[in-house]
């Protein structure tokens, strides 16, 4: 699993959400939309998948399918926004 192509949009903080991150996996996927929060158990920042509500259900549109991958995710984020 190979993260390139890393950007990160920040915006005005707003109840922990500092910004989105978009970046593309092994040169053959996309990802966007992901929101990027203050995390309040420690240092640094944490992921949060895009979701969309349809009535009164979320679905998610897509997440990592194992830890190592999203801690690989955000380690990556918090290294660009060296925390």
């Amino acid at each position: 699993m190979i993260i390139t192509k890393l950007k990160i949009k920040k915006i005005v903080p707003n109840n922990g959400l500092i910004g989105f991150c978009s970046f593309i996996m092994d040169d053959c996927l996309f990802l966007g939309n992901i929101a990027i929060f203050t995390n309040m158990h420690r240092d640094g920042y944490r992921l949060v998948f895009p979701e969309k509500k349809i009535q009164e259900k979320s679905i998610q549109i897509f997440y990592p399918l194992n830890t190592a991958l999203y801690f690989k995710l955000e380690e990556a984020v918090n290294k660009e926004l060296q925390v």
